[in-house]
């Protein structure tokens, strides 16, 4: 047998050290940037980019086939803000991207080559979170992108102060309401097995009912705050779309918050289950 020298002799214990944690920062944005590259890649993202579409057919369609009937393009972008980002394509987007951030990695179990390098976990829950939030932001910016573009068709007299400052606001609202919405299935996700029926659930029906409830109990709904951020234009009350349209707010009227109280709903709910999350993905054992 070869005699180990005492200069050669190894630390008792040395085989047991466990090297240390990545930094949590940059953990967490290489995790977010190696996500982001793989829920890039994904085939459903063909799917979301169709359903994308949807605003912008409208706005093609009022441009070319109603373009005298006085809808101006600040009307269309508030219109398009309220009844269609915020009720329906936030939270779709969102659902589809952050409930597979974290559950479809424990669901088919490749989440243990994450958890077998030095990385904590709350820095793999904030890494995918970060990419299913980036990649549900762009792909609904890129929607009102092409809005803008259609809009902007008809000739530089769209270009206002006023539409370019809901542009932008719109662009904000998108992001506050992307990213609480996908924090909340990315937790739904590492807590359910099958997380996807809980999530359509409270996306389309708590939030569709409570949200069209005359009464305070709309405060409980996401989508009620991030709808009272949206400046709507005054209607035009001159003509029957008008009337219409002033008829069907005093029937759903809602009673009005300040929206900085909105906005911190909305942090304070993505906080919150942000939080949770990363405890319960700690608590997280694979099945086996």
């Amino acid at each position: 047998m070869t005699e180990v020298t005492k200069d050669k002799t190894i630390p008792a214990g040395q085989y047991l050290e466990m090297p240390a944690p990545m930094p949590s920062l940059g953990a967490i944005l290489w995790i977010a940037w190696f996500s982001f590259r793989e829920m890039a890649r994904r085939r459903r993202l063909i799917s979301l980019g169709l359903i994308n579409l949807l605003p912008v057919m409208v706005v093609a369609s009022i441009r070319i086939w109603f373009p005298d009937e006085g809808i101006t393009a600040q009307q269309q972008l508030a219109s398009l803000s309220h009844d269609t980002f915020i009720t329906f394509l936030i939270p779709i987007v969102a659902l589809a991207v952050g409930v597979s951030a974290i559950g479809e990695q424990v669901e088919d179990g490749t989440i243990v080559f994450m958890w077998t390098r030095p990385i904590r976990r709350r820095a793999i829950f904030l890494g995918r979170l970060l990419a299913a939030q980036t990649v549900s932001w762009l792909l609904l910016s890129l929607s009102l992108v092409l809005c803008f573009i259609v809009m902007v068709s008809e000739g530089p007299q769209i270009i206002t102060w006023e539409f370019l400052r809901l542009y932008f606001q719109t662009f904000l609202i998108i992001g506050l309401g992307t990213f609480t919405y996908a924090a909340l299935f990315a937790t739904m996700g590492t807590f359910f097995k099958k997380p996807v029926l809980p999530a359509i659930i409270f996306a389309f029906g708590w939030e569709n009912l409570v949200a069209n409830i005359p009464a305070r109990i709309q405060e409980w709904s996401l989508s009620f705050h991030l709808q009272n951020l949206v400046d709507r234009p005054p209607v035009d009350t001159t003509d029957l779309p008008g009337i219409l349209g002033a008829l069907l707010a005093t029937v759903i009227q809602r009673d009005p918050v300040p929206k900085l109280q909105s906005i911190a709903v909305l942090l304070v709910v993505m906080v919150v289950a942000t939080i949770l999350g990363i405890w319960l993905l700690r608590q997280k054992e694979i099945e086996k």
